[in-house]
């Protein structure tokens, strides 16, 4: 699964993230990966030298790819490098879902970005592909200014690739017209409180989220004891989407049919959204995307928002989180110029800059300080979350696990067996890792 849209992430929350992966290069010894062609462009470029002594090649302009979002940031960030380094940018919008995919086919044909923006959990996928070129000349600015947790997720086998953003994950919004606090204290008052809301057939309901979407229900796996894979999302050949802490996690999961009487496909991205909006859902597990959408000025209604209240077994839920960064292309003519670029887009002043004119909250460290996080209640709810949450693997046998991790929650939900369904799902996991391997 691609991550949800881009747009406003709380970070320095990251700073909270527990114990890290080993994939972080802090040995990374920044060198040239400008491809020949590019090389043969920087004579003549000496007299525009960036920062830290890059030179950007001669004649260098580039395309960068972002979501709709991220235009009034982009717009004015790059109307300063231009200034600054003579070197024009061009915004194509493109959701950082189908940049992917987009670049394998444009690449090629010189006609994609120079600059994208991923989520961490592609990757594999991109590595593997050969369309990004590894976080190099910038490296050890990366490992100074962020998060460990967040820099091994742009990494790969002891390489950096991408150069962190932001962070997402999800919690519990609520109608502060309609639910009070206390509601939310526990996942049993959240069931009493929706089994004495439930209107099915006014299509009122109390809690709602995304029954069949992986990305949301992994909270109450990893929360009992599950996980993906081993050492740290890095080893598929140990999966514990099955195992004891797996299968509790999913029971927990079953019983909450009993707060949301309905066919978990059913409960859609947009359907939850609308009920939301129009005042029919009190509570609504949601993204940080939906931050700049669901306010009171919008809604008409007092948001709240709260992290995820503690397991039956008196464990919090551990969210699955996702970093989105920038990345260079493999097929940029200019590659020092796109990291120039990406380096002057992420600077401090960059930093606040990005959160002024898109909410978006940038992933360096010690930007949860900024008053205007501090003192934002939705903000701070999220800043919490992200310390009882875990990055998607970012390998490329990680693509295996959505489609029969999909299949399974659909038939838990029904009433099936849960062992039975999740030895099926981690079998079809295997089978999907084993063919992959041998293309």
């Amino acid at each position: 699964m691609e991550f949800k849209k881009a747009t406003l992430l709380l970070t320095a929350l990251i700073t909270a993230f527990s114990v890290s992966a080993c994939s972080s290069n802090k040995d990374n010894t920044p060198t040239s990966s400008a491809s020949p062609a590019a090389a043969n462009n920087t004579q003549g470029a000496a007299e525009n030298v960036g920062e830290e002594g890059l030179a950007p090649e001669a004649g260098a302009k580039l395309v960068v790819w972002e979501a709709k979002d991220e235009k009034p940031f982009l717009d004015a960030i790059a109307k300063e490098f231009t200034a600054k380094y003579n070197i024009p940018v061009e915004f194509q919008e493109v959701p950082s879902t189908e940049q992917r995919k987009k670049l394998k086919t444009d690449g090629p044909a010189g006609l994609g970005a120079d600059v994208l923006v991923m989520p961490h959990n592609t990757l594999g996928d991109a590595v593997a592909s050969g369309i990004v070129l590894p976080n190099d000349f910038y490296s050890e600015d990366t490992v100074a200014n962020y998060p460990e947790k967040l820099v091994d997720a742009v990494s790969l086998d002891g390489m950096i690739y991408g150069y962190p953003r932001n962070v997402e994950t999800y919690l519990l919004y609520y109608n502060k017209s309609l639910v009070k606090e206390e509601d939310l204290a526990s996942w049993d008052n959240i069931i009493k409180f929706a089994k004495g809301y439930n209107d099915v057939a006014n299509n009122k309901f109390g809690f709602m989220w995304q029954v069949t979407d992986f990305y949301y229900n992994y909270s109450w796996i990893a929360g009992s004891g599950g996980y993906v894979f081993g050492a740290n999302g890095t080893d598929p050949t140990d999966i514990g989407l099955n195992n004891d802490g797996a299968v509790e996690g999913m029971k927990f999961f079953q019983s909450l049919r009993e707060a949301l009487p309905i066919k978990g496909v059913d409960a859609t991205a947009d359907v939850k959204t609308n009920l939301f909006q129009t005042g029919k859902l009190p509570i609504n597990m949601d993204g940080v995307s939906q931050l700049s959408n669901f306010t009171t000025e919008k809604l008409g209604f007092e948001v709240g928002a709260v992290p995820l209240p503690p397991m039956p077994n008196g464990k919090a839920p551990i969210s699955f989180s996702g970093v989105k960064a920038y990345y260079v292309s493999s097929f940029s003519q200019y590659p020092n110029a796109a990291k120039l670029f990406i380096h002057f887009a992420t600077s401090e002043a960059a930093a606040k800059k990005n959160f002024e004119l898109t909410g978006l909250i940038p992933a360096r460290n010690g930007m949860d300080s900024d008053p205007a996080v501090a003192n934002n209640e939705v903000a701070k709810a999220f800043t919490e979350q992200i310390k009882n949450s875990q990055p998607m693997p970012n390998i490329l046998p990680a693509t295996q696990i959505w489609g029969p991790s999909t299949a399974s929650l659909e038939l838990i939900w029904d009433g099936a067996d849960v062992k039975e369904t999740l030895d099926k799902s981690v079998a079809d996991i295997k089978t999907g890792i084993e063919q992959q391997g041998k293309k």
